[in-house]
């Protein structure tokens, strides 16, 4: 079988959390009020349906085709002013290098990675791109089944796979999935702190570290 590396997008691939809360902290308020908003908490990790469910447990009351549209426009916005993270080509040549299949694993619509994809030098290198958002069949982080079906995809184990989280979403998805799953905090926003990951890395520089001491164990 072979060896998967599996990356999330928002806070991995690209430094998007600070935009989405900027954007977020205007609009929500005004979408679905400012009480409710307020009881939303910190959205890192959730996709577009995640935080609309999580409106309508605290008693919103929306149109769901107008919140997506907004929120799509507003996603734009996101990707146009946020930088992908430095060094991830050479991470990406690592891994190559060493014989390991890459995905890439999200919340996002496919609509959004596709605004990300085209930025990234190695974004050939994917053998499988998943949009948990346009797959009803599979249940969203923290479950598990995104983080599977690429393993099952690149015909690899997860216990040979790591994943790269931002999130404790995304953290608790990729360990119920079997795999060494590594936090990685150089995107985070003030005041977030991860838990439950089996390593942590502040660069890239550090992921290659990290997967070179996962392949000696």
């Amino acid at each position: 079988m072979n060896k998967a590396f599996l990356f999330d997008m928002d806070g991995v691939l690209v430094d998007s959390e600070p935009a989405w809360i900027e954007l977020e902290n205007e609009y929500l308020p005004k979408f679905f009020g400012t009480d409710i908003a307020e009881k939303l908490g910190s959205l890192i990790g959730l996709g577009a349906y995640d935080i609309m469910n999580r409106a309508r447990s605290l008693g919103a009351v929306f149109e769901e085709a107008e919140y997506l549209q907004k929120v799509d426009d507003i996603a734009k916005q996101v990707y146009a002013r946020s930088l992908i993270t430095p060094n991830t080509n050479e991470l990406v040549e690592y891994l190559m290098s060493h014989d390991y299949k890459v995905a890439l694993v999200s919340q996002s619509p496919k609509s959004w990675i596709d605004q990300v994809l085209p930025r990234l030098p190695f974004s050939d290198t994917f053998t499988a791109v998943i949009s948990l958002h346009g797959h009803a069949e599979l249940k969203r982080k923290p479950e598990p089944d995104g983080f599977l079906e690429a393993c099952s995809l690149l015909d690899a184990a997860p216990k040979d796979s790591i994943a790269l989280e931002d999130s404790n979403f995304g953290i608790r998805s990729g360990k119920a999935a079997g795999c060494y799953t590594i936090g990685f905090r150089g995107n985070l926003v003030p005041g977030y702190e991860q838990v439950g990951a089996d390593a942590y890395a502040d660069t890239m520089d550090d992921v290659i570290k990290l997967v070179q001491n996962f392949e000696k164990n």
